[in-house]
């Protein structure tokens, strides 16, 4: 099933709710292409993000994440899996949906802690795994979040699943 999009995509959600993953599968579905926005910082800072955060913190990233919002071309259709925070700016959500059609991929706090837990390489997760703060922050976002053109809730689907109920969602 191939289906074709005029306009951008752009997955946003918490850290661990699959945008890169569900985004993959997203980008065969409708035929064009993946782009990881946090990818494109790594290339363009030269360092991991973990780094970034040690070295300049979190404003710093953030503006780096505006930043390459703001270089995005416009006449390309791609799949964008965005950063979990980069919502938080009103001018990044703006310029999205200038841009394209914005999918927040909403899972449960349980199902997120679950993923999390497994995860090493997450810059706002401690190695203490403070999840009062962390879910803490997954409350302070969601407002962000939900601000998006369509909500797919997670919970229970496979990544192709959830990449399927969006193709169906973006169908006229």
């Amino acid at each position: 099933m191939q289906f074709a999009t005029s306009k951008n995509i752009f997955l946003t959600g918490f850290m661990g709710s699959g945008k890169s993953t569900v985004g993959k599968l997203l980008s065969g579905l409708l035929g064009c292409p993946f782009v990881d926005l946090d990818e494109i910082i790594i290339q363009n800072e030269h360092r991991s993000i973990a780094e970034i955060f040690v070295a300049d913190g979190e404003p710093y990233f953030r503006d780096c994440e505006t930043a390459v919002l703001k270089e995005l071309p416009q006449n390309q259709v791609r799949v964008y899996a965005t950063g979990g925070g980069l919502v938080v700016r009103d001018e990044n959500r703006q310029r999205m949906k200038m841009l394209g059609r914005v999918v927040y991929l909403q899972t449960s706090w349980p199902v997120l802690r679950q993923r999390l837990q497994q995860s090493v390489a997450r810059p706002l997760i401690n190695s203490a795994k403070d999840w009062d703060k962390v879910e803490n922050l997954l409350s302070r976002r969601k407002a962000c979040y939900e601000s998006a053109d369509i909500i797919i809730d997670t919970d229970g689907l496979t990544p192709l699943q959830v990449a399927k109920t969006i193709v169906m969602e973006l169908s006229p």
